[in-house]
């Protein structure tokens, strides 16, 4: 769990009255931002999520020799990384990520560089460059994550995702109550859209009901009832436990990328831009299986 604090500041010609500074977001500009995270491991044997923080993206940037300073100012930087199957791929997407990003950003320092498209477009290749480098780094593993990161360029919030991490913002309404609005939409096998392509690529879903459902290779149900049979006569496991997952888009599981015969799971990522205002008071980033 990951949550940022927005502050703002009047320009010229403030009013006293917050509520109607919100209604002209022209007349605010983020000064601060303020961050802290929270983990808690469960019920599992090791901790696999890994998250990153960087409030000061351009002073990180600066000392990196990477700068920024072109873009719509501040810059932060705030990601979720959900490790599944162990921990190697949420941890080589959380040292890799924000690296590649400042690499792509600093590089090309043109007024179309700063646009919506260009930068949305930078976050998606670099969900699907560090899926492909992790799986030819880690030939052997089955490692996998999904992810999900809030990047705030000046007053817009770009936020790209892989999976079932979430990015949810709190708005103050006119009624100075704060509500929630999710930006995400998980990636899960129960949308259409989702099953559709995981069926053409040769995969089956799985519906156990109540919007629930699971992506798995051609034969899946067949070897649960195998290894079913062999342990009712007493003949032990037999085989390997085929695996089925809740999510249609990861990076890494080597098992269900092209690279192994199948694509069933994808890395690309959802990316959605909001203009914030002073209405925007706090971001927060969520693994999956957090409800809310």
């Amino acid at each position: 769990l990951k949550s940022e604090v927005w502050i703002w500041t009047d320009t010229p010609g403030p009013s006293d009255n917050p509520l109607a500074a919100m209604a002209d977001p022209s007349g605010m500009l983020l000064e601060k931002i303020v961050a802290d995270s929270a983990t808690m491991q469960g019920r599992h044997t090791k901790q696999e999520d890994r998250h990153v923080k960087i409030p000061d993206l351009t002073k990180a940037a600066k000392a990196l020799k990477m700068p920024i300073d072109h873009l719509d100012q501040p810059c932060a930087l705030f990601a979720m990384y959900d490790g599944h199957r162990g921990h190697l791929c949420a941890d080589f997407a959380a040292k890799g990520f924000h690296g590649k990003l400042l690499r792509k950003l600093s590089a090309d320092t043109s007024e179309a560089a700063n646009s919506e498209e260009s930068i949305s477009k930078v976050l998606k290749d670099i969900c699907e460059e560090l899926d492909t480098e992790f799986m030819t780094k880690h030939r052997t593993t089955n490692d996998g994550c999904t992810l999900c990161v809030a990047l705030i360029s000046g007053s817009r919030l770009f936020t790209a995702w892989v999976g079932d991490c979430r990015c949810m913002i709190a708005k103050l309404d006119a009624g100075a109550e704060l509500s929630s609005v999710t930006l995400t939409e998980d990636h899960r096998p129960s949308l259409e859209a989702e099953a559709e392509r995981v069926k053409q690529s040769g995969g089956v879903v799985l519906d156990y009901g109540n919007g629930f459902a699971r992506i798995a290779h051609a034969g899946y149900e067949e070897r649960i009832r195998e290894r079913a049979r062999a342990q009712a006569q007493g003949l032990g496991s037999v085989g390997k436990e085929p695996v089925a997952l809740d999510v249609s888009r990861a990076l890494g599981n080597r098992d269900f990328k092209a690279v192994s015969g199948k694509a069933l799971l994808v890395a690309t990522p959802g990316v959605k831009v909001v203009q914030l205002d002073a209405s925007h008071k706090l971001v927060t980033l969520v693994s999956g299986g957090f409800s809310v």
